[in-house]
């Protein structure tokens, strides 16, 4: 049971990079590459990070796909675990993307700052 569930996320996880490289292909040419950027880490975190199902001892599934198939089959709805799994997820990967774009905003200012006979010594 063990090898299938690991071809089981090995295949998965090809395609969610095939997903993702395809989302990057297309979104290339925008002008607003932090846009791109933002969508495709939190797509990959939502698609990726792993979560535990309704049984403590069970293994680990993605969490999206998890969140997804409790919202629609499961009687009482998606549990809290998952939710705060999936909003932690996705929360946790815009604030790693608003530090990226920070540091990065503040490079380019530094670069596009004319230098001055302090900045010399």
């Amino acid at each position: 049971m063990a090898e299938e569930f690991k071809l089981a996320w090995a295949i998965y996880v090809a395609g969610v990079v095939v997903l993702l490289a395809a989302g990057w292909w297309f979104m290339r040419n925008w002008g607003w590459s932090w846009v791109r950027n933002l969508l495709l880490l939190v797509g990959a975190t939502v698609l990726l990070v792993p979560a535990r199902g309704t049984e403590a001892d069970g293994p680990l599934v993605p969490v999206l796909p998890l969140f997804v198939y409790q919202t629609l089959f499961e009687e009482d709805g998606a549990t809290p675990e998952v939710s705060a799994s999936l909003v932690f997820a996705a929360a946790g990967a815009l604030a790693v993307m608003l530090i990226v774009g920070i540091v990065m905003l503040m490079m380019r200012r530094r670069k596009d700052r004319p230098m001055t006979e302090s900045d010399q010594y």
